[in-house]
């Protein structure tokens, strides 16, 4: 199970010149589905991000912008991985059409092999093409495939 902790939201309109664009994503949250995923012997393989941005009427939509993504184990570096969704072909490989999400698949690095029972603290910051960066906290909890 995963339990994030979210904060408050400063709704953002997407605008470019002169033109406001409506449907654009104004909030994101980092959605249940983020999880640390574990082997029955307990090992940590990996991390699955999911980030879903919402417009003015809370309707899931795909963004532009910079997304960052850190998580941050004590005692440990962080590890840490952006993605320029102004580019269309990243924006593509990271967009889950059947949830509508941002999905990021993050496979077994070291540092993740050190994560404690408790859960990754996870931060994740998007800079909206407008250059207004909105941050979201949580933990990622490890989810065993038993």
């Amino acid at each position: 199970m995963t339990l994030l902790v979210g904060c408050d939201f400063v709704p953002q309109h997407t605008t470019k010149g002169s033109v406001d664009f409506p449907y654009g994503p104004e909030t994101f949250q980092i959605h249940l589905l983020s999880r640390l995923e574990s082997s029955p012997e307990g090992q940590v393989p990996g991390a699955i991000v999911c980030v879903e941005f919402d417009d003015r009427d809370g309707q899931a939509t795909r963004a532009t912008g910079l997304l960052e993504i850190n998580l941050t184990i004590p005692d440990q570096a962080s590890l840490e991985r952006a993605f320029d969704l102004n580019n269309l072909k990243i924006n593509e490989s990271v967009w889950n059409r059947t949830t509508r999400m941002y999905q990021v698949n993050i496979p077994f690095d070291p540092i993740l092999a050190h994560a404690p029972e408790g859960g990754v603290p996870i931060k994740v910051t998007w800079t909206s093409i407008d250059g207004k960066p909105i941050m979201e906290r949580g933990i990622l909890r490890a989810l065993n495939l038993k």
